[in-house]
C-alpha cells in the first residue's frame, strides 16, 4: 500500500505534463486555423463565435483549445 502512495506524486507530475502538451500542439494547431477561419463567412465557420465581441487571434485560439481540449479525455 505504502509503494503506491509514493508513485501518486509522480504520476499526478506526469498527467501534468501530458495535458500541458497536449494543450500546446492543440493550441498550435488552431493557431494556425484561427486566421483561415476568419476569412470564412460566420456560417461557414467551424466553431461558433466566443462570446459577443471579436476577440483578438491569440485569445481566440485559446479560448477555442480550452473548449475542445475536455473532449480528448473523453
Amino acid at each position: 500500500m505504502m509503494t503506491a502512495l509514493n508513485h501518486a506524486p509522480a504520476l499526478c507530475a506526469q498527467e501534468r505534463r501530458q495535458y500541458r502538451l497536449l494543450f500546446w500542439v492543440i493550441f498550435v494547431v488552431f493557431l494556425i486555423i484561427t486566421p483561415l477561419a476568419r476569412l470564412l463567412p460566420g456560417r461557414w465557420r467551424p466553431w461558433p463565435p466566443v462570446g459577443d465581441a471579436r476577440l483578438p487571434l491569440i485569445a481566440e485560439a485559446r479560448a477555442v483549445t480550452h473548449r475542445i481540449l475536455p473532449f480528448a479525455f473523453l
